[in-house]
């Protein structure tokens, strides 16, 4: 494989989305404090339900684009026009369900009026993904990458104003929608200038084929929404605004880090796309380097999160959040189980099985409400967060079952035992060390990957990878 170029767009991705991530994680820090909890439980409902519909825009032609474009790059500016012509009169439908929808559940109406800004803000940003698309078949994530850091500095600057000058919630989504047009618009500008023409060769049965072929990826997107996002809906209309409102400090807190391994599986999937058609083999020698690495920098991450969760909930989010630190115990666990699905969903994909991860995660959906409605009742938000956990858990044996099946057998177990070594050392230290937060985390770190180079965690042919992703290289 071309070290260089996957590394190069590794690179580009994990700078955007530290910044983004961080921009993002302070402006909804800075929103939890100063909206207060049942007001911040709102937004975040609306932010869920809102993802939740803009499914229904996508039904996974962005992903089936990456793909195919990623074999065909002459085909992208037909692929490009006849999506964006698909997704036109798919957020029409959205728009429709999520109407009938709060009408017949009877919100509120403050409710329904940020719902339906939050469906437009994210209704956008699927056209949005749409040219990021373009931009990563075409392995060239620089531009996705700048988009992102634009996206937020422009929303952390102008939410931080409406906040502060007290605007109210409604105003502070209208940001979001604000600067999403201008994300478009310049997403739009960038793929004119490089990479597509506006081509006005409007081809239905190109349309209604694309729809059909990208549907299987339009159906794991739902069930991966759903399980992701309906802990929050039925949280709000189980327990309420203010129960949302702690989870959601929780699990935003753990979605945010799910950035590592989405910048490391969006930079190879257009490579294991290609190889799946040029070489198994070295398909196979991607996913067996990726699953070990993901696993490095996840177990570590779940652990310290474990152990440090009262002191980084009252460290951000302060005293009326507190009970949040609890959701945060349980949910780390998810963490590093997320990161090898991550890799092991991706790959379904790239060898065509797309309808497998589709099958996979339609049961860990419907696994995920059933226990959502049998825990949420008694146990409120606790009850989210141990749904969340034993969902993603059920989830991993599906992908591993069919990656087994349609590729070949990842050797799970020897891969484990030195990390999890490395990580019971690093736990004693968070246990006993009882230091500031942030030293805490900076020595932990170093006692992990220290322990894990004692005990010859990494071999020689990691250090050689490592050597060409720092040096830009080629294979």
């Amino acid at each position: 494989m071309s070290v260089k170029r996957i590394s190069k767009n590794m690179f580009a991705l994990f700078l955007a989305e530290v910044i983004s991530k961080v921009l993002l994680f302070i402006l909804m820090v800075y929103a939890a404090r100063m909206l207060g909890v049942a007001l911040y439980g709102k937004l975040t409902f609306a932010l869920s339900f809102a993802v939740l519909t803009i499914i229904l825009s996508d039904l996974g032609i962005n992903s089936f684009l990456i793909r195919e474009i990623a074999r065909q790059k002459d085909l992208a500016s037909k692929y490009f026009m006849n999506a964006f012509i698909a997704k036109i009169f798919l957020a029409i439908g959205s728009l429709t369900f999520v109407i009938i929808f709060l009408n017949l559940l009877s919100f509120p109406e403050e409710t329904k009026t940020i719902v339906y800004v939050m469906w437009f803000f994210t209704t956008m940003s699927t056209f949005t993904d749409l040219l990021y698309s373009i931009f990563r078949a075409f392995e060239r994530m620089q531009y996705d990458a700048f988009l992102k850091i634009l996206r937020m500095v422009l929303l952390l600057s102008i939410g931080i104003y409406i906040l502060f000058q007290g605007y109210g919630l409604f105003i502070f989504g209208l940001a979001f929608v604000f600067v999403e047009v201008i994300v478009f618009l310049t997403a739009l500008s960038l793929g004119l200038l490089k990479f597509i023409r506006l081509e006005l060769n409007i081809n239905f049965n190109f349309i209604k084929n694309l729809v059909k072929s990208a549907f299987p990826f339009g159906l794991a997107i739902i069930f991966g929404s759903i399980y992701f996002h309906i802990d929050s809906v039925m949280l709000s209309k189980l327990r309420g605004d203010i129960e949302v409102g702690i989870y959601s400090v929780a699990y935003n807190l753990v979605i945010a880090l799910l950035f590592i391994p989405a910048v490391y599986i969006n930079a190879i999937y257009p490579v294991m796309s290609r190889y799946f058609k040029t070489s198994v083999d070295m398909l196979i020698s991607i996913h067996k380097r990726s699953i070990k690495y993901l696993y490095i920098i996840g177990l570590p991450i779940s652990v310290g999160l474990f152990f440090l969760a009262d002191e980084v909930i009252g460290f951000f989010y302060g005293e009326p959040y507190k009970s949040s630190a609890l959701a945060l115990k349980i949910i780390s666990g998810f963490v590093f189980i997320k990161f090898v699905n991550f890799l092991n969903g991706m790959t379904l994909y790239s060898i065509d099985k797309q309808g497998k991860r589709t099958v996979s995660q339609g049961l860990a959906a419907v696994f995920n409400i059933v226990l959502n409605l049998f825990l949420i009742p008694p146990f409120g938000f606790v009850g989210a967060a141990i749904a969340t956990l034993l969902t993603e858990i059920f989830l991993f044996i599906f992908y591993f079952r069919y990656v087994s099946q349609y590729l070949y057998t990842p050797k799970i177990i020897p891969i484990m035992i030195k990390p999890a070594l490395a990580s019971v050392v690093m736990a004693l230290f968070l246990i006993y060390g009882n230091i500031n937060l942030f030293i805490s985390i900076i020595v932990g770190s170093l006692i992990y990957f220290g322990m894990l180079i004692l005990i010859k965690g990494f071999k020689t042919e990691d250090y050689k990878t490592l050597k060409k992703i720092f040096r830009l290289e080629n294979e």
